[in-house]
């Protein structure tokens, strides 16, 4: 017959595992408390909030200086389109009146053909 543990041993082990189940009942109470769930939902809420500062701490710098390389980019173009507008506009109505005159020609061209 085999030999079975010592009583001692096992009154020992027992207590262990009631201890244990005795920790875990409370863990539970404590867990299923309405205030305890309510804390535990705002640190939850906090650390959710932490990731998108965590990526804004992260990508902050790089954006602000894309912004403003845009925002420089920009005010360029808008210095050259104000300095170019106005030579466009004087370079069409210069290209326009050359458009006049020579449909004026050609229209004569046509009618001295006839």
């Amino acid at each position: 017959m085999g030999k079975h543990r010592p009583v001692d041993v096992r009154i020992a082990e027992a207590q262990a595992q009631l201890a244990a189940l005795v920790a875990k009942a409370a863990k539970s109470q404590v867990s299923e408390d309405p205030r305890i769930q309510d804390i535990d939902k705002k640190i939850k809420d906090i650390q959710s909030s932490m990731l998108k500062y965590n990526r804004w701490a992260t990508e902050g710098k790089a954006k602000i200086e894309n912004f403003e390389a845009r925002a420089e980019q920009w005010r360029d173009r808008l210095r050259t389109a104000e300095e170019k507008r106005s030579d466009a506009l004087a370079e069409i109505e210069i290209l326009r009146t050359q458009r006049k005159q020579l449909a004026i020609e050609v229209a004569n061209e046509a009618q001295a053909g006839e």
